[in-house]
């Protein structure tokens, strides 16, 4: 299939412009994307074997806003239950066995593995919830850009902040979840201060999509769930550059469009489509804004 990476041949605006810089940054750049914010126990971590997740699982769980995920058994091993009706996250893991000559341990390649987000499980004694440890020594590296933070405000979306390492969208509950912005680092391709800024205003992003708004989340599939993260990640983008957080396209963002555009098919009419979603997106937390002047970043 041909690619598609011309727009009408009109003038562009800002938005189109941008979305060309990144289409052009997705095709030079890799996939490699690093995942901005932490928990106090690194990368997605598992407690029973106390080791941290690598590879594509690692970047699939970060994804997910998930920092620590165990299978069924594994946490109950460590007594606590996985409560019913909660949905497993299919991860790679690898298949060991003996080799027939030798006789050693050897990797035969990879099997499909189940996992369960530390959020769905209680204590199989106390009935409690699964609690990290609370921040103690982090250190905010981020900026505070006032005008942001009051742009976000003015949308009225709710947001809880936790110390477990996750930036997610719940639709059911209508809230945004977000790592307190002491946990957010820099990468090789953002400020810390980009990444807070980007990660929230990527959640926002699919906020906007609600029922109750521009009734966009209707698509509960694989390609539903990558098509409206291209939706947020360009909405975060976009408004990125109007906030003047960061000026042009970055390549953290190029990276993580790139890795959800190969769930759908590597066909750049999405990224097209996503953006006309992305501007709609836009136009809906800009309209939810006060009178006064917020499009400052600081």
């Amino acid at each position: 299939q041909t690619e598609n990476t011309e727009m009408p041949k009109t003038k562009m605006n800002v938005k189109e412009e941008l979305t060309l810089k990144i289409i052009e940054m997705m095709k030079q750049g890799g996939t490699d994307w690093t995942m901005p914010f932490r928990s106090l126990n690194g990368s997605p971590s598992n407690p029973s074997t106390g080791k941290a997740y690598r590879g594509i699982n690692a970047l699939w769980l970060g994804l997910l806003g998930q920092s620590t995920v165990a299978g069924y058994g594994q946490w109950a091993d460590l007594g606590w239950q996985v409560q019913k009706g909660s949905k497993a996250i299919s991860i790679t893991a690898p298949m060991i066995g003996k080799d027939k000559e030798t006789g050693d341990s050897k990797m035969f390649g990879f099997r499909a593995a189940k996992v369960f987000s530390s959020d769905d499980v209680l204590n199989i004694k106390t009935g409690e919830a699964w609690k990290n440890p609370e921040v103690s020594t982090a250190v905010d590296l981020t900026e505070r850009l006032h005008g942001v933070d009051a742009f976000i405000k003015n949308t009225g979306f709710h947001t809880d902040f936790t110390n477990e390492g996750k930036a997610c969208y719940t639709p059911a509950l209508d809230k945004i979840t977000m790592p307190h912005r002491e946990l957010f680092e820099a990468t090789k391709t953002s400020t810390a201060t980009e990444a807070f800024y980007s990660t929230y205003l990527h959640e926002c992003g699919h906020m906007t999509g609600h029922s109750s708004r521009l009734d966009r989340l209707g698509e509960k599939n694989k390609r539903g769930y990558a098509f409206e993260e291209l939706i947020a990640e360009l909405t975060a983008l976009f408004m990125c550059n109007q906030l003047q957080i960061s000026s042009e396209p970055r390549e953290d963002h190029a990276q993580y469009l790139k890795g959800w555009l190969t769930a759908l098919g590597n066909d750049m009419d999405y990224i097209f489509k996503a953006a006309t979603a992305a501007q709609k997106a836009c136009d809906l937390l800009n309209s939810l804004q006060v009178s006064e002047e917020v499009s400052e970043a600081a």
